[in-house]
């Protein structure tokens, strides 16, 4: 209500829909004291709006006080158009502005400001102020029906008004008002500029002046039940009422007007039965001396009305009343006098006039009115039959039956009848049984109605023995004699039916009876009206060649129509087939004879064909296999071909469709008479089928939907009809169908099978109504507006009950089906594609939507009438806003303030429905997701300063102006009590919080999240006990709101979330809810699409959401306690466990699993505390194992996955467990090997079926349905069990995977995935797998496997791969690059290198073969450098140089059998080593190699010197690694240093140079550039430089012990230069041509540099000497190499000097070296040199290894290395004769070598997938310096056999020896010849 300072009137709109009962949802509390307070109003009725003249309240003074002088003109202008006083009228339009105006203020400025825009909202303000006087009176007439009613909710509160009021003061009032409306003088003409519309203000006047008319007859009519009037009330009436004539003395009514004419009609019709009703005396004596009072009062007023058929029934009544109630009927001439008055009732066809009148609209209902007027016409014919029916003569009045059977289709006239015995109408039903079957329609007739009253049992029973059949006298048949006047008795049988079983017995008596048509005999005896009926239908189809198209009227037709009718409600009624009589089979089936004569006929019957339809409708549900095959025999019903069985859209287009003879006697016949009786029984029978779900599809639903939607539903609006109520009923019946239809598809998806045709109904269904053809009628529905169908329902005179076929029906029932289709639309449309109808929905700009559908649909939300129209209207938004694209708001061209008054003023309202309140926040939830502009809307966002006013009048902020608000008092409720939160409305409230996290819009909110205790609040139910039933899905949002707020929790606090969630992990709190979440029932999936995940499946996601974001953000967020953690840890084991004996439903187990996953990866050692839970685990994972191998095949991939993480994870973490127990370790592997197998035999299967594919090009997608997840994981856990059994495991591990060939069918998949792009990851992870067995003590096995066979060939690059070279196409995502092949190949080759190292020359001949057929991608591996150094190429190339630097120690063999691959690949290795050496002095090159080809244009353009990082730096020691191999592999072509120095005989024509005599830095423009000495050189100059920076010393650590030393414990000794390159300390440094910056050098890993050291100095010391002692070269040159030796070595002996020499640093003489356990000479020999004092020490020392753990065997010394290849050589020498060899390096021209392009170019972004670089270069430079095993140790040397012994050949080594020998030796070559 307005702010008023005084209610002059009241908000009747809203008063209706709290006390009508229409919600039954308003306190009956609030009810008695709002009816209560408007009792005095209620009395006075429309007389409470006072006119104008009747205050003397000036408007402008009002205006004046109001502050509203601006509004004088309109409102005058309003109260000249209302006639209303001053103060009553200002109280409208405020009312109005602020309850039904929906506009905003803006626009309400300018709908004042001109005369066009003024007249409509005038027009709007006047029909408010009509409804309202209209309200007022339905308000007392509900009173006035229910109070009397027990069963109303409201019923007490109604009696205690009408006790208030009394019923004599409310009849005087009415009568009072009855007098004033129909007085009521029109309104003027207002003002004289407006006379062209007071025509139309004049007519809208006097339709209201009707309609509230017809209302205050219907409230006295309902008085003169419960009162009866006075002989003054009724003459007062009666005057009334005969001065305008019945109500058709109307000026400004029109009646060639449709709704004129009807509100006359109503005018007339309630007069007349009010009068009736004030005359109808049941008792007579009781009232005598009014009723001669009215006698003698009315006489002469009513005697004399016989003009008009109005007063036929007034003249019958007022007979009756006199004949009844006073001494009329003794006196002969008064008797005379009254049968005058009959028979001119008679002849005014009175009878026909109260059957209109029973039958019209406002009295057609159940209502307490109808009621009422039934009984009282039918008291009247009780009173005639009573006085004039004792012969039969009242049968023969024109309309009598008709009228009779309209009251007697009532159940409570139907009940009176049939308790009557012969008075009354019952008289007139014993006329009809004494001539049957003459009366024959009216007897049918009259039982249906019977039947539809409920008396069906009675009539049936009567009519099955009936007690006279009359029959038209037969003198041949008939053979009777005379017994009296008219009395005969039937001498011989007579059968009066011809082909039925029924006889007459002789001996029947009968009577003679002279009819109209004839002379009958009556015989006396029992017959069956379904006897009579079986042989009407035999006469009509025996008539049937005489009947000419006269359907309509002919009499058989009719009563075979009448009879089958009555049939049709029988079998209706009809239990079971038990309950039909075999007198009834025979009509029944006799339909189908009917149909099957009469629809070949010219212009058949179609209301008979109709009534045969419904009777085999109605015997559906009995025998509907018969009734559907007879019926489907007769081709009358629509059909479809299988051949469109497979598209819906040749399906709906109806082109194998076919409507026969529906669709012909439709056109034909139907459309003619305008009457559609055959196609509403034909809607019936499809109905009733489809109701059945027999699912005949493609037979039946199919069919009849398409020729709905083709045929029936698009045109129906253009068809001319004779009753608007049956294009209305057949309109219905298509949206039901359809609603029937969605309902069936809905309802089948849990038990029942997939069905292709249901799902193809479906399609058609929405398919066919997403058209235009469709759709836009659909839409026509929708669109009609709350206007419109407020206004139709307005003008019913029965607000509380709508009519079944009603506009108001009609539009729910397409609002349902287009939400319905919207939800729907992703079965025949894409997800992006825009169906015809969705675009006329959604017609942007809205200047050019005509329908306008969103803001109509937005208009039902203030229906009265409805209390459906809302809800659905809401739901209805709720589908477009989440299926729409675009925005919501443009559509509804509303503003926001529209909106929150639209839907937000609804939620605080205590009178509303909980279900209108839940539509809402289900709307505003959706928006959230889809539509931002309406969710702003919603939450007033930017309005914070908007303020709602009107003309004053400012309405204080109240809680619908947002829904802020509203969530507010939600969390204060929970607050108060956590448990509220399991209602229904607090949990769509729990719906929203959940959106706007989810959606990341919490900002929406902020208001609400700045105050304090807010996650207290809302988290408050967490800590609560759940009942017994929770709401499982409002936990599971709020855990998610959670989860989602600690996600994003960045660098804020958030302490009170904090405390929340150390609450919540409290041990009481926690335990609670692990029992809670982990309680989950073991029930099967359902599988169908449509179900949504069950609440506590959501829930336990929910939870294992919030575990792992928890475990993110531990321990900056919080940290889950130990012990809680523990508990989640094993309590979630143990339910996995029981889980995985119940996968029915697999969702629970993938969770459960994946939850463990994460809560073991936080672990990082065993979480079990003694050995009996480590068992107890192990246990558990045993049993989980062997579960998981039972069913492995069966497990979802989700479910694998999980699993083979737990187990591998858990392999890890409890090796020791596995280990020790034999029993637990045998049964590990062996469900290991299970797993294994079953993956490798999925992935042979898939070979095989390939295999067995015809031949076409490789398909990425013929394996896409097998996913490679679970195998990648498969093999991971495979690593990890090989790794973990060959370090700590039994020796006979393997076995278990030897057993099943593993070996060989791990070789068999990787070479049947290797070519595959889809199976690039599998290849990795195959190949890595087979690297870790390689590497183990079961390596053996690969020599048995055939691996030459297996992967020669398939690791050559794949043919797409070759051919991308000459083409230019795009690359697609599907097809081979370079980058991605790089890291398969280098596996390949690492495989081959590693089986090689471990058996030399058993596998030999193999890896020769894979050179021989590797030969040019070898040289492109090894010359890819050139383009790209990522981390893949950088492995790529360091696995091929690897591979060739073994290789190499067999180069004989290898020439031998491939001589050019050994040519190409040492010439490609001299390239390799040339562009080595190069990157160390090309930083801006390397960064680019390094960042790839993509990034390499911006490092280019980049003129900044380059920064020193740890790529480069990384790149480097790689790099370093690259020439280590390099060298070692060139080694073998160069003279054995050894050899050189120390053998008496010298073959310098063995060799040939590999270094070119050429000094100083490369020249960087050379397009080739040849490994000279100077690039060697250079980089050792480099090295020692290095070292130098770092820093790097020496600690004299022994390689070797003295048998007289005692051992020590070898301590750790880390060279300074090995420090963390993480944490390295970059220096500015400028980088030279002739070095590297220092700050590269400065964090190199010194102990490699070191290394290569030692091997490039060996190579320069080699080289060198065979060039100075070669005979072939120029002395010239030998000089150059002696001198630039000598210079560029500076360095290096200064290095020695400084670092190696430690006592000696002073002296200048490097020959001293510092003696380690030196003994004494017993035969000194000073003539040996120190060349020979080294080669003695080494020929006679067997070296060991040094033991280091910091460098982890990073190297071997070279002098052990040296000694061990003499050792190897001198015994070669003994048993091969060396001969001459070409070296395949020496003296060739580097531009002649292979310059073919890298097979592989580089790929931002890739990454090394080995290990890490250190470890990587550990385990590398493990495999190159040494073939021995690993596992020696510090060794004692045995004594010296050599002859001439003496204890200088014992001594001890430490590794500075042999830098401090190359120095020496480096002195000596510059001097030597």
């Amino acid at each position: 209500m307005p702010a008023v300072e005084k209610c002059v009137i009241y908000d009747w709109k809203r008063l209706w829909q709290m006390v009508s009962g229409i919600h039954y949802e308003t306190p009956r509390s609030t009810v008695g004291e709002e009816l209560l307070n408007v009792c005095s109003e209620l009395q006075a009725g429309v007389l409470q709006f006072k006119p104008k003249s009747a205050s003397n309240v000036q408007l402008a003074v009002l205006l004046k006080e109001k502050k509203q002088e601006k509004l004088l003109p309109f409102t005058e202008r309003l109260q000249e158009l209302l006639n209303l006083e001053s103060a009553q009228c200002w109280e409208i339009l405020c009312y109005y502005l602020t309850k039904e105006y929906r506009g905003s203020a803006s626009l309400l400025t300018q709908l004042i400001s001109t005369e066009t825009n003024m007249a409509k909202l005038l027009e709007d303000i006047r029909h408010y102020y009509s409804l309202e006087r209209m309200i007022v009176l339905k308000i007392l007439k509900n009173v006035l029906v229910f109070y009397n009613v027990p069963n109303h909710p409201y019923h007490n509160e109604y009696r205690l008004v009408v006790e208030k009021l009394t019923l004599p003061r409310l009849l005087d009032s009415y009568l009072d008002q009855l007098d004033s409306l129909i007085n009521e003088l029109p309104p003027r003409k207002l003002l004289a500029g407006e006379g062209f519309h007071c025509t139309d203000r004049l007519t809208s006047w006097s339709e209201r002046n009707a309609r509230e008319t017809n209302e205050v007859l219907h409230i006295l009519l309902l008085l003169s039940e419960h009162i009866n009037l006075s002989l003054a009330q009724i003459k007062r009436l009666f005057a009334t009422i005969k001065q305008h004539s019945f109500g058709r003395i109307q000026n400004y009514l029109n009646e060639s007007n449709q709704y004129h004419k009807e509100l006359i009609k109503n005018l007339t019709y309630s007069e007349l039965m009010l009068l009736i009703k004030c005359l109808d005396f049941e008792r007579p004596g009781d009232n005598a001396q009014l009723i001669l009072q009215l006698t003698e009062e009315l006489h002469a007023d009513i005697g004399g009305m016989h003009h008009r058929p109005e007063h036929g029934p007034l003249l019958l009544v007022w007979m009756l009343l006199r004949l009844r109630g006073t001494n009329d009927a003794d006196d002969a001439s008064s008797l005379l006098r009254c049968r005058q008055l009959g028979k001119r009732a008679v002849e005014l066809k009175c009878f026909e006039l109260l059957h209109a009148i029973a039958t019209h609209a406002m009295f057609a209902d159940d209502s307490l009115l109808s009621r009422i007027v039934r009984k009282t016409i039918y008291n009247q014919l009780c009173y005639m039959c009573d006085l004039f029916d004792g012969d039969g003569s009242c049968a023969r009045y024109e309309g009598i039956y008709e009228l009779l059977c309209e009251l007697l289709s009532w159940p409570q006239l139907a009940k009176d009848f049939c308790q009557r015995e012969e008075d009354g109408v019952r008289s007139l039903y014993n006329t009809l049984l004494e001539n049957f079957p003459l009366q024959f329609i009216d007897l049918a007739k009259l039982a249906q109605a019977l039947t539809k009253a409920g008396q069906g049992n009675f009539i049936k029973s009567q009519l099955e023995t009936l007690p006279m059949l009359a029959l038209l006298y037969d003198e041949q048949a008939h053979k009777v004699k005379e017994l009296d006047t008219n009395e005969y008795e039937l001498t011989s049988i007579l059968q009066p039916f011809p082909r039925i079983d029924y006889t007459l017995p002789a001996g029947t008596s009968c009577t003679a009876v002279q009819h109209a048509n004839g002379f009958y005999m009556h015989f006396r005896c029992q017959v069956n009206f379904f006897n009579a009926l079986h042989h009407e239908i035999n006469c009509l189809l025996r008539d049937k060649a005489q009947l000419h198209g006269d359907f309509d009227s002919n009499e058989r037709i009719l009563r075979v129509e009448a009879g089958l009718k009555y049939l049709e409600l029988a079998v209706q009624r009809t239990k079971s087939i038990e309950g039909i009589s075999s007198e009834m089979v025979h009509p029944t089936e006799m339909c189908i004879d009917l149909l099957s004569k009469f629809k070949s006929v010219q212009c058949p019957p179609t209301r008979l064909l109709a009534i045969c339809l419904n009777v085999c409708t109605a015997l559906l549900p009995l025998v509907d296999e018969e009734i559907f095959s007879r019926v489907s025999h007769l081709d009358i019903l629509p059909t479809i071909s299988n051949q469109s069985a497979h598209d819906y859209k040749l399906c709906a287009s109806a082109v194998y469709f076919e409507s026969r003879f529906l669709g012909s006697v439709i056109d034909n016949v139907e459309k003619k008479h305008e009457r559609y009786d055959f196609l509403l029984a034909y809607l019936s029978f499809l109905r009733t089928y489809t109701k059945l779900k027999r699912q005949r599809y493609l037979q039946v639903e199919i069919p009849g939907l398409v020729f709905l939607l083709r045929d029936i539903f698009p045109h129906l609006h253009t068809w001319h009809f004779k009753s608007q109520l049956e294009k209305n009923k057949i309109y219905f019946e298509v949206l039901s169908f359809i609603c029937d239809l969605f309902d069936i598809v809905g309802s089948s998806s849990s038990s029942e099978p997939k069905c292709e045709q249901r799902q193809l109904l479906l399609n058609v269904c929405v398919y066919s109504l997403l058209n235009l053809d469709n759709g836009l009628i659909l839409l026509r529905f929708v669109g009609v507006g709350n206007a419109f169908v407020q206004y139709t329902m307005e003008l019913e005179t029965n607000w509380m009950q709508q009519q079944p076929h009603g506009l108001m029906m009609l539009v729910r029932l397409s609002m349902r089906i287009l939400m319905q289709v919207l939800c729907l639309k992703s079965h025949v449309y894409a997800p992006d594609t825009l169906s015809p109808l969705e675009a006329l929905i959604y017609t942007q700009p809205k200047q050019r939507d005509t329908l306008r559908i969103i803001p109509t649909v937005c208009s039902y939300m203030s229906n009265i009438f409805d209390r459906w129209l809302p809800i659905v209207s809401c739901r209805l938004l709720k589908r477009i806003a989440l299926e729409f694209n675009m925005s919501l708001l443009a559509c509804l061209d509303m503003e926001a303030d529209q909106i929150r008054l639209t839907f937000m003023q609804k939620l605080p309202d205590e009178l509303e429905s909980d279900s209108i309140k839940i539509a809402i926040l289900e709307l505003v939830d959706a928006c959230i997701a889809k539509q931002p502009g309406v969710t702003e809307a919603f939450f007033k966002v930017n309005y914070a300063h908007d303020k709602r006013s009107f003309f004053g009048k400012e309405c204080a902020p109240s809680i619908g102006d947002s829904i802020v608000t509203y969530m507010k008092e939600f969390l204060d409720a929970l607050e108060a009590e956590p448990l509220t939160i399991q209602q229904t409305l607090p949990g769509k409230i729990m719906n929203i919080f959940h959106s706007l996290w989810k959606h990341n819009l919490q900002m929406l909110v902020d208001e609400l999240l700045k105050q304090p205790n807010f996650w207290k609040k809302l988290c408050s139910p967490l800590f609560a006990k759940p009942s017994a039933q929770p709401q499982v899905r409002v936990y599971t949002q709020l855990i998610n709101i959670v989860s989602i707020e600690i996600y994003s929790t960045g660098n804020s606090e958030k302490a009170e979330l904090r405390e929340v969630m150390q609450k919540f992990f409290e041990h009481d709190c926690f335990q609670q809810w692990l029992d809670y979440v982990f309680d989950m029932p073991k029930v099967p999936a359902l599988t169908g699409s449509s179900e949504e995940l069950p609440d506590w499946i959501c829930c336990l996601q929910s939870f294992k959401d919030l575990i792992v974001i928890l475990l993110k953000k531990q321990p900056k967020f919080l940290s889950i306690p130990d012990a809680q953690f523990k508990l989640l840890a094993q309590k979630c084991l143990t339910v996995l466990v029981d889980r995985a004996n119940y996968l029915d439903d697999m969702r629970p187990f993938i969770m459960l699993a994946e939850l463990y996953i994460f809560i073991l990866l936080q672990f990082k050692q065993a979480y079990t505390s003694s050995g009996e839970e480590e068992q107890q685990l192990m246990e558990q994972l045993q049993q989980l194992m062997s579960r998981i191998c039972s069913c492995y095949e069966d497990l979802h991939v989700r479910a694998k996955e999980a699993c083979l993480a737990i187990i591998t994870k858990c392999a890890h973490l409890y090796t020791n467990l596995l280990v020790k127990d034999s029993a637990i370790s045998l049964r590990f592997l062996n469900s290991v090997v299970s797993i294994i197998c079953s993956e490798l035999q999925n992935m042979e299967k898939s070979v095989n079926v390939n295999q067995l594919a015809p031949v076409q090009p490789i398909s990425e997608d013929s394996n896409a349905m097998v996913s490679t997840n679970s195998l990648v994981l498969c093999l991971n856990l495979l690593k990890a069990a090989a790794t973990i059994f060959n370090t700590d495991g039994p020796g006979n591990w393997d076995l278990p995977f030897v057993s099943v060939r593993l070996f060989q069918r791990l070789l068999h998949c990787v070479s049947y995935t290797l070519p595959m792009h889809s199976k690039q990851l599998l290849s990795v992870q195959l190949l890595d797998v087979l690297i870790v067995f390689a590497k183990s003590n079961c390596s053996s096995e690969f020599l048995h496997c055939d691996v030459g066979e297996h992967l020669w060939l398939k690791l050559l690059p794949p043919r797409e791969l070759l051919q991308s070279k000459y083409e230019f196409n795009k690359p697609t995502s599907d097809v081979w690059t370079m980058e991605q092949w790089w890291p398969i190949y280098a596996r390949g080759i690492e495989l081959v290198n590693i089986i090689y190292d471990k058996h030399k020359k058993c596998f030999l001949q193999e890896a020769i073969q894979f050179v021989g057929i590797h030969e040019v991608y070898l040289v492109d591996s090894l010359l890819l450098g050139k383009q790209s150094l990522e981390p893949a190429a950088m492995q790529l190339i360091k696995s091929a140089i690897s591979l060739v630097a073994s290789l190499t120690e067999h180069h004989k063999e290898w020439a031998q059998e491939h001589c050019s691959s050994l040519f190409n690949i040492m010439n490609a290795v001299q390239g390799l080593m040339c562009h080595a050496t190069s990157m160390f002095h090309q930083q801006r090159n390397l960064k680019c190699l390094l960042a790839g080809r993509r990034s390499q244009l911006e490092i280019l353009r980049n003129m900044e010197s380059i920064a020193i990082d740890d790529d480069i730096i990384n790149a480097c020691n790689d790099l370093t690694d690259i020439i280590i191999y390099c060298v070692k592999a060139m080694q073998k072509f160069s003279p054995d240093l050894l050899d050189i120095l120390c053998c008496s005989y010298y073959e310098p024509h063995k060799w040939q140079p590999i270094l070119d005599v050429k000094f100083g830095a490369p020249k960087l423009n050379e397009s080739s550039i040849t490994l000279t000495f100077g690039m060697v050189l250079n980089m050792v100059t480099i090295y020692v430089k290095a070292l130098n920076m770092q820093s790097h010393g020496f600690h004299e650590v022994p390689l070797n012990v003295l048998p007289t030393v005692e051992l020590g414990e070898v301590t750790d000794n880390v060279a300074s230069g090995d420090t963390n390159r993480s944490q390295r300390s970059f220096t500015h440094s400028v980088s030279t041509a002739s070095c590297p910056s220092s700050e590269l050098l400065s964090n190199l890993d010194g102990q490699l540099c070191l290394v290569a050291l030692e091997h490039l100095l060996m190579l320069v010391a080699s080289q060198s000497i065979y060039v100075i002692r070669s005979p072939d070269l120029e002395p010239r040159w030998k000089q150059i190499v002696r001198r630039d030796i000598s210079s560029e070595l500076l360095s290096f002996h200064e290095f020695v000097r400084r670092k190696v020499i430690v006592d000696y640093r002073d002296s200048r003489c490097q020959w001293v070296r510092r003696k380690h356990g030196l003994l004494k000479f017993k035969h000194p020999d000073a003539a040996r040199s120190s060349n020979a004092t080294t080669s003695s020490q080494r020929g006679n020392t067997d070296l060991a290894r040094r033991t280091s753990s910091t460098t982890n065997e990073l190297r071997v010394n070279v002098v052990r290395r040296l000694h061990l290849q003499q050792h190897q050589h001198q015994h070669q020498a003994s048993n091969l004769e060396m001969t001459r060899m070409l070296s395949p390096i020496g003296a060739s021209n580097p531009t002649g070598g292979h310059h073919m392009a890298a097979s592989t170019p580089a790929q931002p972004g890739s990454t090394d997938l080995t290990e890490t670089p250190r470890a990587a270069h550990t385990d590398s430079r493990k495999r190159l310096y040494t073939a021995e095993p690993l596992a020696i140790e510090v060794q004692y040397l045995p004594l010296s056999t050599e002859p001439g012994y003496c204890e200088l050949s014992q001594v001890q080594l430490v590794e500075e020896d042999y830098l401090q020998l190359m120095s020496a030796l480096f002195g000596v070559i510059p001097q030597s010849e």
